[in-house]
C-alpha cells in the first residue's frame, strides 16, 4: 500500500472532527481575547490569564494531534514536549523574517525586471505577472520550511524522542513527503484565494451568507488537508529506511 492510501486511511474522522473543532474553538477564544478591555488593572491581570490560558490550550491542542497521528505512547514529560514545541515554532518564525522582507519589497522588484524587459513586453502586463510569480514562489519558500520543521515538530510534540534524527532526515528523504507538502499548500493557496475573492449575489445579507459559507468551505478545506500532510509525515517518520512507495 503506498503511503499516501495509507494516510487516507489513518485520516479517521474522530481526528479530522477533533482539528477542526480545536481550531475553530481556538480562533474563536483569540478573538474574544482582543476584546478584552484594558482600562481596569483587574481587567489586564484577567488579559494576562487568558492569554496564558489560550498559549497553554494550544500547546495541548498540538501535542493531542501529533501523539494521535503518530500513535504515540511515550511518557515524556509534558514540559518538556510544550518546550521543545515552542522552541520549534521561534525557530519557525526566525526563519520566516528573510521571506518577509522579500515580499515587503515584492512591488519594487516587479517594478524593476519590468523596466529591464525589452520594450515591446511591457505592455502584456507584466508588473501584475511578476508580482503574481513572486508570491507563488516566497509561497512556495515558507512550505518549503514548513516542511523542514514539521517532522521535528511532530516528534516533538508526540514525546517520541528516542532516535529522533534518524527518524527526521528519514521524511526529509521521502520524495512523495514533498510533493504532499507542495501540492496541498498550493491547493490550500489557490482554492483560498479565488474562493475569498469571489462574491457572487447582491445584498447584505446574500453576501454575508456568500461569506460564511465560503470561509466554512476554505477552513474545512485547509483542516483536512493539514490533517493528511501530517499524516504522510508520520507515516515517513515511522518507514524504515528500505519502506518505499508503490
Amino acid at each position: 500500500m503506498s503511503a499516501w492510501r495509507e494516510a487516507l486511511r489513518e485520516m479517521r474522522l474522530s481526528l479530522v472532527a477533533g482539528v477542526w473543532v480545536g481550531v475553530l474553538v481556538l480562533a474563536v477564544l483569540g478573538v474574544l481575547w482582543l476584546q478584552i478591555p484594558d482600562s481596569h488593572v483587574w481587567q489586564f491581570v484577567f488579559s494576562i490569564v487568558s492569554a496564558c490560558g489560550i498559549v497553554a490550550l494550544f500547546f495541548w491542542f498540538c501535542c493531542w494531534v501529533f501523539r494521535r497521528v503518530m500513535n504515540s505512547t511515550g511518557q515524556v514529560l509534558w514540559w518538556l514536549r510544550w518546550a521543545l514545541l515552542a522552541g520549534v515554532i521561534v525557530a519557525w518564525c526566525l526563519l520566516q523574517m528573510p521571506i518577509d522582507r522579500l515580499v515587503a519589497h515584492s512591488e519594487l522588484y516587479a517594478g524593476y525586471w519590468t523596466s529591464r524587459l525589452p520594450h515591446w513586453l511591457r505592455g502584456l502586463q507584466t508588473y501584475e505577472h511578476l508580482l503574481l510569480l513572486q508570491d507563488w514562489a516566497y509561497f512556495s519558500l515558507r512550505l518549503i520550511l514548513t516542511g523542514l520543521l514539521l517532522p521535528v515538530a511532530v516528534l516533538a510534540g508526540a514525546g517520541a524522542l528516542r532516535d529522533s534524527a534518524k527518524q527526521i532526515l528519514r521524511a526529509w528523504s521521502r520524495w512523495w513527503y514533498w510533493v504532499t507538502v507542495l501540492v496541498c499548500g498550493w491547493i490550500a493557496f489557490a482554492v483560498s484565494g479565488r474562493m475569498m475573492n469571489w462574491t457572487p449575489g447582491r445584498g447584505l445579507a446574500s453576501e454575508t451568507l456568500s461569506l460564511l459559507l465560503r470561509l466554512g468551505f476554505v477552513f474545512t478545506l485547509g483542516v483536512v488537508l493539514a490533517v493528511f500532510v501530517l499524516a504522510v509525515a508520520a507515516i515517513g517518520l515511522r518507514q524504515d529506511a528500505t519502506a518505499s512507495i508503490e
